[in-house]
């Protein structure tokens, strides 16, 4: 199989290994929980690694955390445990500032036979965008991630208490969070703000918004690039969505808005609207509303993380919206014209930014292609509400609610579905065994030491 690639590419590609002394590549990708698992190359193969791919062990996407092989993905023992072939995008290829004489190209899988492995959440992802330019209509996305920084030898927090936004907290490492923030700028992603968060060495770091596949990729070597900084500087960073039981929960908030390709303008936005969002902005909440009791096996994807909608938290436990609420699932900023967007605040720390892109589009794109109109927006606290559809409160029942929606299965494709359900039911069976008491009522008020040692150091 040869695989043709653009010649200025190449030539650029070329250039930028002379320039920076590369003598290794990283040829990456990113497993279903957002795990970067990857092959380093002497740079004198590099090139035919591009020219004809680079072949990996085809079930990587159906493994667990841990490596653990589940049966029943349609990715191993069904093959034979078959390699993939591995095609490097060019337009990834970026030097690691933080890896010495290093640079990085995201692969995506095939088959031998050139056939695409569409259980990818990668090219699910640019299926899905696809759609979306089908439309008419380009996805602009913002991520924000919370995470713990704990000392890598003893796993405690670097700070204690709940110092959020304090200046002191802020930078408590200022050698390291300058350093973190510089070799991210160095590699071409944007951080807007960095903050202290509220929980004992937790810290918050926004992205700046990118158009389509963009975004998803600088927020996984984002997210990469951080963990190995702090490995450097004798630090952990986890993203495990809740590693305390008595401490706030990680979160990964979403924001999204459609730019309409033919004008350039906000899709989202209507000034003649009574609160300036259009049909198509209302339409894609109603979309976001109507699947989150599925899409919660994305947004909540481990079985830690059922542990973050609690009453009272912060984290919404609800599929409910409003305006520049912070109790619910779905929040409209408050800001108009070309800075009309929506927050997704129900995705946890534990999420792959593909995965979450995907469910949170694809729900979308069904509610604008069924005109799905939303749930009067709520303008209380939502805690405080009875009559609100609330999540599933483990992962067991987000993949039973993900089971029964045929409509978002349908867009999210019969090979991807099969393999990401096998994977989360061979998690659940795995804590059941690990854990006693798993459906019991104190199993979401306490942290297990099963949990922490499947999701702290790899999240």
């Amino acid at each position: 199989m040869s695989i043709t690639k653009e010649p200025t590419s190449i030539m650029n590609i070329e250039k930028q290994i002379k320039n920076n002394q590369i003598k290794y590549v990283r040829f990456e990708q990113f497993d279903l929980y957002g795990v970067s698992r990857s092959k380093t190359v002497p740079v004198e193969s590099f090139m035919s690694y591009v020219e004809n791919g680079l072949n990996f062990y085809g079930g990587l996407l159906g493994l667990d955390i841990q490596s653990g092989v589940p049966t029943g993905t349609g990715y191993a023992e069904e093959i034979a445990y078959s390699d993939q072939l591995m095609v490097p995008d060019l337009s990834t290829f970026m030097v690691l500032p933080w890896v010495p004489n290093t640079a990085r190209v995201i692969i995506d899988p095939f088959w031998y036979d050139g056939t695409p492995a569409m259980a990818s959440p990668r090219l699910v992802l640019k299926k899905l965008l696809d759609d979306y330019n089908q439309l008419g209509y380009t996805c602009r996305i913002g991520y924000e991630f919370e995470f713990y920084v704990l000392k890598k030898d003893t796993r405690e927090p670097v700070y204690k208490g709940q110092p959020i936004f304090v200046t002191l907290k802020n930078n408590w490492d200022i050698k390291f969070t300058y350093e973190l923030m510089e070799q991210m700028k160095e590699a071409g992603i944007k951080i807007i703000t960095q903050n202290s968060e509220h929980g004992p060495g937790q810290q918050e770091i926004n992205l700046h918004y990118r158009d389509g596949i963009l975004a998803a990729d600088e927020a996984i070597t984002f997210k990469t690039g951080i963990k190995e900084i702090a490995y450097q500087n004798d630090y952990l960073i986890t993203f495990m969505t809740k590693p305390y039981i008595n401490s706030s929960a990680s979160g990964a908030h979403l924001h999204i808005s459609l730019i309409d390709n033919e004008t350039g303008k906000n899709a989202f936005y209507d000034p003649n609207s009574k609160e300036g969002l259009s049909d198509v902005c209302l339409n894609f909440i109603g979309g976001l509303l109507a699947h989150a009791k599925a899409n919660t096996i994305f947004a909540a994807p481990t079985i830690n993380c059922y542990k973050r909608y609690r009453i009272n938290s912060f984290a919404p436990h609800s599929a409910t919206w409003g305006f520049e609420n912070r109790t619910v699932g779905v929040r409209v900023k408050g800001m108009r014209g070309m800075n009309t967007h929506i927050e997704n605040r129900l995705a946890c720390g534990g999420s792959n930014p593909y995965l979450l892109a995907i469910s949170s589009l694809a729900a979308g794109l069904l509610g604008i292609k069924n005109k799905i109109e939303p749930t009067a927006p709520i303008a209380d606290i939502a805690y405080n509400r009875s009559d609100v559809e609330t999540l599933p409160n483990s992962l067991e029942k987000s993949l039973l609610a993900f089971k029964e929606d045929t409509e978002l299965q349908s867009i999210l494709g019969e090979e991807f579905v099969k393999l990401y359900a096998a994977v989360k039911e061979f998690e659940v069976e795995k804590a059941k065994t690990a854990c006693t008491d798993f459906n019991s009522p104190d199993f979401n008020n306490r942290i297990d030491e099963w949990e922490i040692d499947e999701y702290m150091e790899f999240l």
